[in-house]
């Protein structure tokens, strides 16, 4: 079977695109963002989507400005849209104390996002494909998550979708030599400074000495996971009622209070708190009041109000 078949398959299985989707590719011009470009135009009109490629530029490296133009210009070559913006993403992180690759990501989504408003778009791609996966499961696993977290990064995820998630290392260098994919070698995706980066070149081939297909094995669990969550998903829209700000919580004393109640945290884009602390919360007595950062939770009887607290904008 042809690779952009596996894709559309997947692709078809997961919901990713209606009809008339119009889709912003997140392109950098290395190889898995290349291929991904590649297959969805040639499945665009079997999925009846428009195609736009955005790029941001990090001014990271000496050849962030050649990488910008290589991408144009194989946009120009599939007359797709082309839309780039370069900042400097050393000095934000520098002036906002916080590390390089969550810089990178919150100003390469703002990006996104400002795209997606300005040009009618409204849906994201991004070329995860399954060793990232792989990354992500190990990474959350050493640095402790439970079962909803576990599943490491989802096919798709409110307006995100991961088109080429299931294709392995394999598969893509295949794809790259068939098609003759051009693309563009990152070197900083070999420091292992940065936590992922070990985890992929010197945890990873660890584990293909034991089993060689370990991304097909690690994807297979990353699925169930998925299931996992589609179904804590509806039992949230069950127990979970909101109004307005205040979120209402209904309680059955089961273990999935514990996950729902992480949910909530993950709606209000906070994150969850420790195992411990989410026991403590749930084991409150009634009339109970806990507050963590800005968060409010008030227990009564079988209920649990939780309530983000506003800031004015002179700070109180």
């Amino acid at each position: 079977m042809k690779l952009e078949y596996e894709v559309l398959r997947f692709i078809r299985k997961y919901n990713m695109y209606e009809s008339g989707d119009r889709v912003l590719l997140g392109v950098s011009g290395g190889r898995d963002s290349m291929v991904m470009m590649d297959i969805l135009f040639k499945l665009k009109d079997n999925l009846n989507i428009s195609l736009g490629v955005a790029h941001f530029n990090h001014s990271l490296r000496k050849n962030a400005d050649d990488e910008e133009l290589f991408v144009k210009r194989e946009c120009r070559k599939r007359s797709l849209p082309f839309y780039s913006k370069k900042m400097d993403v050393g000095n934000y992180a520098k002036d906002n104390k916080i590390g390089i690759e969550e810089a990178a990501r919150k100003l390469r989504y703002e990006f996104f996002n400002e795209i997606l408003e300005s040009k009618m778009y409204n849906k994201i791609a991004i070329a995860h494909y399954s060793k990232d996966l792989s990354e992500t499961v190990v990474y959350r696993l050493i640095k402790g998550t439970g079962i909803f977290g576990i599943g490491g990064v989802l096919p798709v995820y409110k307006n995100v979708t991961r088109p080429i998630l299931s294709l392995n290392f394999e598969n893509l260098e295949k794809y790259v030599t068939i098609n003759n994919v051009k693309y563009v070698i990152d070197e900083s995706n070999f420091d292992t400074k940065y936590a992922r980066n070990k985890i992929r070149h010197e945890i990873l081939p660890k584990m293909k000495e034991i089993n060689e297909k370990y991304e097909d094995a690690i994807f297979r669990f990353a699925e169930i996971t998925w299931e996992y969550r589609y179904f804590l998903n509806e039992i949230y829209k069950e127990r979970v009622q909101r109004e307005n700000e205040e979120y209402k919580f209904i309680l059955e004393n089961d273990f999935l209070d514990k996950e729902i109640l992480r949910m909530i945290f993950l709606d209000l884009n906070e994150l969850p708190p420790s195992k411990k602390e989410v026991e403590k919360i749930l084991y409150m007595k009634t009339k109970g009041k806990r507050k963590i950062n800005n968060i409010l939770l008030k227990k009564e009887k079988n209920m649990l109000y939780i309530l983000k607290e506003v800031k004015s904008l002179g700070g109180k």
